[in-house]
């Protein structure tokens, strides 16, 4: 079985921007929000999109991917990184995502989402 989440956080993980900072699966404590950090997300379990036969053809997969930081321009630093990385695995960006700041925290969110669909017969999500 492959893990989607895992390759993403290998492709990150890799990258010299990224590297220096956490990066977590799912949620992120809150003891810890006063660094900077990336935090992956499924918005949805794999998705069958395309069937023949009775047989799964090809997936959909959906991820949010914050980076969360207190300086604003590291924090879209590091998102453009992520960006490039994850076109590199065949995702592409969806118009849904979030760009704030927290005056609670004192924080920058950077959200964005994004989409892909396997290949064909690469089912085993």
């Amino acid at each position: 079985m492959k893990d989607m989440l895992n390759t993403i956080y290998t492709e990150i993980r890799g990258d010299p921007l990224v590297s220096p900072y956490p990066i977590k699966y799912y949620d992120y404590p809150e003891a810890a929000l006063k660094e900077t950090f990336v935090l992956i997300k499924p918005l949805t379990p794999p998705m069958s999109v395309l069937g023949a036969s009775d047989k799964e053809l090809a997936q959909q997969l959906s991820y949010q991917i914050d980076v969360q930081s207190g300086d604003r321009m590291l924090c879209k630093q590091i998102q453009q990184a992520v960006k490039e990385h994850m076109y590199s695995l065949g995702f592409s960006q969806l118009p849904e995502g979030l760009d704030e700041f927290f005056s609670d925290t004192k924080r920058y969110v950077d959200a964005r989402r994004y989409r892909m669909i396997t290949n064909i017969y690469d089912v085993d999500y």
